[in-house]
């Protein structure tokens, strides 16, 4: 009666089970649990155990034969109604008239085994759009390498970036930015085939692992596809939104051959499809590497940079098409890095806009030129206006116009030598701002120039919107290069309409990249105001661009005009090769540390017995201590050699010729001596000779197909 009372009314279940399975007692919280409405009911407690965990029930059961104490253990139950549940039991064996008997308690634990299993879900599973996370992609990508392993099977990581999404963020809300990647992620799946896995890794961050890649034009075809379905409208509520991704893309076993160097090489591509114009992919080049590695070292010493004066402004004057008269100058500043020697802004302006070193280098940029902008006119030379680039985040610093009017009041420059370069997407960041600011510096006389036209999102809007403020707009290079008399339906129709569109707002245009007379003249039948590019002058110094000024007068440089190189008297004979020959270029010893970085295509243009000169589209220190390795097939033959840079020539804009120095005895040089005389010989029957890797076709043609690929 004492047990009745206590047990009978308990909230736990309670049973005594015997040795056929039969409950010889339950109490109404035990059959409550199982929903069976008579207490009295005689059940075999094993009828109502999910059959898949038997097994374990049996394995309990001799544990308890041999226990001393009792065990808690966890198993499914089936109620009566169908339903399955969780339930926990602690059970020991007793000896009931002289028979072994199971007493335990029983708990219903399904929500708590739901809490569980949700949160063990969610430690591999994105909260928002249910991917897996990163931490389950890392280890999908370890299952795929596994898999591969033996197999050596190709597959492809992807990483994908939404662009401008904090725009979308900032304008519509982080609720409204929430949906929009759920749409993302499921517009996405639903593209993939089951073997592939698409995780969000981060933020507006996603990737894919492409486990069944049969060659690089599939993965190509893949992301071209990505690409194009991104691009159709999202509908959220009342939202009509448009989206763009740029993707990075890296290649088991070629790009990696563990998880975190795939990944790292894939985000290293995808890094360099947004600085090419985002909204397109691109696959991991080895000299990805060697720029990944020129990135940390300048990212260490950058703020060294001002207060050691390595900065140096160089001048590029912008020509009046019809006459080649200089009419103004942009200010490009140049770093004067002691391992990496000149490095242009595109290296370093990025990282500095990542702090706020961009901020005093600015400030360092307006208070030179206007300084020497002013000591030209002082030294009556002509007076033009030179425009300096500003980036977005100084737009939002207050005393931005402040410090203008200060530098002026110090350089006593005159306002209207002055100019502000902005770019296209700078209009779209904290657009109410930025037109107040430009307002502001209008009304003090500065001319504002809109670069990069055409890359931005929202061209056409952008000169509406800012009609009566831009003064100028630049056509990005990327238009010009494109020119052609035989090709009037593309590049031609769309940099013509830029320009009529310019002028119906009254606003002058600047061709910048122009680097050729079939260009210049292109541009000049379309009315373009203004030329800047190679075809007139590169970028030069203070000192040199004052002697330009002088002359006042720039005619365009000849096509056919070869590049002549200041050479001294050779010590060793060199086999100049009528088609230039196809090298793997690496970083190899930096200061006398040796580095292992991945290896780029460079154009060997001729070898000698003391060095080689070649082409690059990579931008390399001229150092005697850094030492580069080339490796090439000649007649058969795999020949590798080291050498360091003794100079360089920019020819056109980022195709850069070197001249290396070899760093190598005088056994390698006599096996080299013998094979360049064989290959000297053969060259005069057959300017192609077999079992070279010489390359037919446009010098620069190749390396821009090996930027767009």
């Amino acid at each position: 009666m004492k047990f009745s009372s206590i047990v009978d009314e308990a909230l736990t279940g309670v049973y005594i089970v015997n040795e056929d399975g039969k409950v010889t007692y339950g109490n109404k919280a035990f059959y409550n649990l199982l929903g069976i409405e008579n207490h009295r009911s005689t059940i075999n407690f094993r009828d109502y155990v999910h059959p898949e965990d038997i097994p374990h029930l049996n394995d309990v059961s001799n544990s308890l034969t041999h226990a001393e104490k009792g065990l808690t253990h966890s198993f499914r139950m089936h109620r009566k109604d169908g339903a399955v549940i969780y339930v926990e039991s602690h059970a020991q064996i007793i000896t009931l008239q002289h028979k072994p008997h199971i007493v335990g308690t029983l708990q219903d634990i399904t929500e708590r085994k739901k809490i569980e299993e949700l949160h063990e879900y969610f430690a591999d599973h994105d909260y928002l759009t249910e991917l897996p996370n990163k931490r389950l992609f890392l280890k999908r990508m370890e299952q795929t390498l596994a898999q591969n392993k033996h197999s050596h099977q190709l597959f492809a990581i992807m990483m994908l970036d939404i662009d401008r999404f904090n725009h979308i963020n900032d304008s519509l809300g982080p609720s409204i930015g929430d949906q929009l990647l759920k749409k993302i992620s499921e517009r996405i799946q639903s593209h993939l085939e089951e073997q592939d896995t698409l995780s969000r890794i981060g933020g507006d961050e996603f990737a894919i692992i492409f486990p069944n890649t049969e060659n690089t034009e599939q993965v190509i075809n893949r992301a071209k596809k990505l690409i194009e379905l991104l691009e159709k409208p999202f509908y959220i509520k009342t939202y009509e939104i448009y989206i763009s991704t740029s993707i990075g893309i890296s290649i088991h076993p070629n790009d990696g051959k563990d998880a975190e160097t795939l990944l790292k090489n894939a985000s290293s591509a995808l890094n360099k499809a947004k600085k090419l114009g985002k909204n397109t992919y691109q696959i991991f080049n080895a000299s990805m590497n060697t720029e990944t590695f020129k990135l940390f070292s300048l990212e260490s010493d950058l703020r060294k940079a001002l207060e050691l004066n390595q900065l140096e402004l160089y001048y590029q004057p912008r020509v009046n098409a019809t006459h080649h008269q200089i009419i103004g100058a942009e200010a490009l500043i140049r770093w004067n890095h002691p391992d990496w020697g000149e490095v242009l802004p595109d290296d370093f302006i990025p990282i500095a806009g990542k702090t706020s070193l961009i901020s005093q280098i600015e400030k360092w940029i307006m208070k030179q030129v206007c300084l020497q902008n002013k000591s030209w006119q002082d030294a009556g030379l002509p007076a033009i206006p030179i425009s300096i680039n500003i980036s977005p985040q100084r737009f939002m610093d207050k005393d931005f116009v402040m410090n203008i009017k200060n530098v002026f009041e110090l350089t006593k420059l005159e306002p209207e030598y002055f100019q502000i370069e902005i770019l296209e997407t700078s209009l779209l960041e904290n657009e109410n701002i930025v037109i107040r600011v430009l307002q502001e510096l209008k009304e003090m006389g500065i001319r504002i120039l809109l670069d990069d036209f055409g890359t931005g999102y929202s061209s056409l809007l952008s000169l509406r919107q800012c009609k009566g403020i831009i003064d100028e707009i630049k056509i990005d290079r990327s238009f010009i290069y494109e020119l052609s008399h035989s090709d009037e339906e593309n590049s031609n129709f769309i940099t013509k309409t830029i320009i009529d569109l310019a002028h119906h707002l009254q606003m002058d245009v600047v061709a910048e990249g122009v680097e050729t007379i079939e260009q210049q003249e292109i541009l000049q039948g379309f009315k373009c105001n203004t030329i800047q590019g190679y075809l007139y002058s590169e970028p030069v110094p203070a000192s040199e661009f004052a002697e330009l000024l002088i002359k006042g007068k720039i005619e365009p440089a000849s096509e056919k005009k070869e590049t002549k190189i200041k050479t001294e008297r050779r010590k060793y004979f060199r086999v100049t090769f009528p088609y230039p020959l196809v090298a793997d270029m690496t970083l190899t010893k930096i200061h006398g540390r040796n580095v292992k970085l991945g290896k780029s295509e460079v154009l060997v243009e001729n070898i000698g017995l003391g060095g080689l000169r070649f082409l690059s589209n990579l931008r390399l220190p001229v150092h005697q201590d850094i030492i580069l390795e080339f490796e090439t097939e000649i007649l058969g033959n795999t020949i590798t050699l080291y050498g360091s840079v003794a100079w360089m020539k920019e020819l056109k804009h980022q195709i850069y010729q070197y001249g290396l120095e070899f760093s190598i005895d005088e056994n390698e040089r006599t096996n080299l001596a013998k094979l360049l005389n064989k290959l000297s010989i053969l060259l005069r029957k057959n300017p192609l000779v077999p079992d070279c890797r010489f390359v037919k076709g446009n010098r620069y043609t190749f390396f821009k197909q090996k930027t767009d690929y």
